[in-house]
């Protein structure tokens, strides 16, 4: 068992919880990390959403449509693959756990290179 499998575990999250965290995470990972993502959408026409999950301000909200413009359609095909779903169901995972996870992850407008994405698991799921 991984140290994110137990530390799941630990959050007491249902297992399909765990397993579209886990996935959305590993997939995280193989982009490059959260900071790549990040540093990718907002030196794009994308920065204000960035942004607004970055700083202190409410979090906007995405919808499936924002998300196939904000991530390229090879990288949304590779979590649908990772995780055993389609396209639209991996839009639905990046639309729901996306701006969380890069608000949780960032502190003074930024998302740190060195970050443990799985310290952040318990925020994320609660």
């Amino acid at each position: 068992m991984s140290l994110l499998d137990t530390v799941l575990g630990m959050c007491g999250l249902n297992n399909q919880t765990s397993q579209e965290v886990k996935g959305l995470l590993e997939w995280v990972e193989q982009q490059g990390g959260l900071h790549t993502i990040v540093d990718h959408l907002q030196s794009g026409e994308y920065s204000e959403i960035v942004n607004s999950w970055l700083g202190d301000q409410q979090n906007v909200a995405l919808s499936s449509d924002l998300v196939q413009k904000m991530i390229n359609s090879e990288a949304i095909e590779q979590l649908a693959s990772r995780m055993g779903i389609n396209t639209g169901d991996a839009l639905n995972l990046l639309v729901k756990y996306l701006p969380q996870l890069v608000d949780k992850a960032s502190s003074a407008g930024t998302v740190d290179k060195k970050t443990d994405l799985t310290s952040l698991v318990s925020q994320l799921v609660h």
